[in-house]
């Protein structure tokens, strides 16, 4: 048998490519196409045939490789690999794993310089015999390419999120031309920071630490003044009041409402960041309608109930900002039909209660629906002594709803001296009682406290974090200007006096600002003639103070519009005034105190 090779073919391209790292690209097969020549004596082997493989150092005393892994410093492979040899040639992929006693080639192999391939031989006669020489793994031309990494080559798609960090970069290798247009700017005002000269001035919202960080000094504090400034109306709405308004984070959804044309079901949404009104998809078959209710999921607005051409509703849909699409709500468990009801959202679940469900009759039922599911859960009944109501109010404390206020209707059935077939007329009382209904238990608590304030309905409330804030609406003299903070922590009534407080009103919008509760416009009765407003207050129930909202550059006079507060700003839109629909918009700014920084 001859222990030399007689020839040997070179390397294919898959071959070279395998020689690759795998992380470049998973689809790169681990393996190496190998192809030799082997006679025993001066004929060409025929058979199958026993061969070891290693991948050695130039001077092959350094294994890398071997194909049953026990190889050491270029020694022989303790176990073979079993080839088929037709006329001496043979073809085989070195770490093809599928192969009994291969194992696959590691990627690191390759970071070496001059890597070659030893075979042993075995033809099952004379023994195991090593070929020689060993043979050199070269390159061929595309190979290269890898080498070199042309300009243009490596693109972003290339790199895994976060690959390249601060640590690769060379100092002084971003420069101006690197950075997009803004976005030096848009890195510092991320952090409240700016590019400031020095000696100059900053104006920041609240004490910045981060200013003080970058070695900005302190300097003083200034205080700016309220103010109005009306927005685009482009691509709005068409007039109405009536409408339900929510706000998502980034933007005011307004839907529904009555006009002189009828009742709507069509709405829009407005972005304050572009100062740009999108449009809003009617929700198909979900009627045009006014009184009905509207809550924030944090993905959806959740509309549901209210009055219109065709009577109450009992239906609603969610819609999604982010597709521009409704989803119907399931009417299996809903409440009966109504309007002027409540509704407020625990994070979870939506939850209505009360109402008015038909020209004489109020409810004091109600049922919470779970988007998750589109299912409905009906509400136990409620605490022993609370009515049946309508135009009441009710917030979300983060564990409990509460209600409190509103008007019960009832018919008195007629005496035992009237006349067969009398129908009394329906009688009006106004309540000042209220109840809180906790989820998690299903149950209500009623509930009363001191200094509660006089009974009324059509009044606003807030939740300031602690405290219901309710204010306005009608009492038994009329139009209210008072109001009170009832402390669910004391079970306590804090009662708000009418001095500095705006006029008395109802169908007013309010705000809670995080601060402050922002009351503006509605309208009072001066006997027949209902008298809109352009002006509103702010309240702050730390100090238990009432502040003027500036009427410069102020809205026009309305009522049944509505307001939001944005996080930093109000936004008034739509209403009606002494018969005229209006679709205008306008935002206010509270004053504030300002912090002045100054760059040494």
């Amino acid at each position: 048998m001859t222990n030399t090779m007689k020839s040997k073919l070179p390397l294919t391209m898959a071959a070279l490519l395998a020689c690759l790292p795998l992380t470049l690209s998973a689809q790169v097969p681990q393996l190496l196409n190998y192809q030799g020549r082997v006679a025993v004596g001066a004929v060409n082997f025929q058979g199958s045939g026993q061969f070891r493989f290693a991948l050695v150092n130039a001077a092959g005393n350094v294994t890398y490789w071997s194909n049953d892994g026990t190889s050491v410093n270029g020694s022989q492979p303790a176990a073979a690999v079993t080839l088929a040899v037709t006329k001496g040639l043979y073809s085989v992929q070195l770490g093809d794993t599928s192969l009994a006693n291969m194992t696959a080639i590691p990627n690191n192999v390759f970071n070496n310089a001059d890597v070659r391939v030893r075979v042993w031989f075995n033809d099952g006669v004379n023994g195991t015999e090593l070929l020689s020489p060993d043979q050199r793994i070269s390159s061929v031309g595309y190979a290269m390419i890898a080498g070199t990494v042309p300009d243009g080559a490596v693109t972003g798609a290339k790199l895994a999120n976060g690959a390249v960090t601060s640590a690769k970069l060379a100092n002084g290798s971003v420069g101006a031309a690197q950075l997009a247009a803004g976005a030096a700017a848009a890195n510092l005002n991320a952090s409240g920071q700016s590019a400031v000269p020095a000696g100059g001035i900053v104006l920041s919202a609240a004490d910045n630490p981060a200013l003080v960080s970058a070695g900005y000094v302190k300097v003083g504090t200034v205080n700016t003044s309220d103010g109005w400034e009306q927005r685009s109306s482009v691509g709005a709405p068409s007039a109405r009041q009536g409408h339900c308004t929510v706000w998502t984070g980034t933007q005011m959804i307004v839907w529904g409402g009555k006009s002189a044309s009828g009742w709507h079901n069509d709405g829009g949404r407005y972005v304050p960041a572009t100062g740009s009104w999108l449009p809003l998809t009617p929700p198909g078959s979900l009627l045009g309608r006014i009184e009905h209710t509207a809550v924030w999921t944090g993905t959806e607005m959740i509309i549901w109930g209210g009055a219109g051409s065709f009577g109450y509703q009992n239906n609603g849909a969610r819609y999604n900002p982010a597709t521009d699409t409704w989803t119907p709500m399931s009417s299996v468990g809903a409440p009966s039909a109504r309007t002027r009801h409540t509704a407020v959202w625990t994070g979870t679940e939506m939850i209505v209660w009360g109402g008015q469900s038909a020209v004489d009759i109020v409810e004091k039922t109600g049922a919470r629906y779970k988007p998750s599911t589109n299912t409905w859960t009906a509400l136990p009944a409620p605490a022993a002594g609370l009515d049946a109501r309508h135009l009441h109010s009710a917030v979300w404390t983060g564990t409990e709803m509460i209600v409190w206020g509103g008007e019960f209707l009832f018919r008195p059935l007629p005496g035992i001296f009237d006349p067969p077939g009398t129908i009394k007329p329906v009688e009006y009382v106004l309540l000042a009682d209220g109840a809180r209904y906790e989820p998690a238990t299903d149950t209500w608590t009623m509930w009363g406290a001191p200094n509660t304030p006089a009974a009324r309905r059509g009044h606003s409330a807030v939740w300031s974090g602690m405290d219901m804030i309710v204010w306005g609406g009608e009492d038994a003299n009329g139009p209210a200007n008072t109001g009170a903070a009832y402390r669910t922590a004391t079970n306590a009534w804090a009662l708000m006096g009418s001095s500095g407080a705006p006029a008395p009103r109802v169908q007013h919008s309010t705000a809670w600002t995080g601060t402050q509760m922002i009351v503006w416009g509605g309208y009072d009765v001066e006997g027949n003639v209902y008298s809109r407003h352009q002006d509103g207050g702010l309240f702050t129930p730390v100090t238990g103070a009432w502040a003027d909202v500036t009427t410069t550059g102020a809205p026009g006079t309305r009522a049944g519009h509505s307001g939001i507060w944005t996080g930093s700003e109000l936004l008034i839109w739509g209403g009606s005034s002494a018969g005229t629909y209006l679709n205008d918009l306008w935002s206010y700014t509270t004053g504030r105190s300002m912090v002045l920084y100054q760059r040494p």
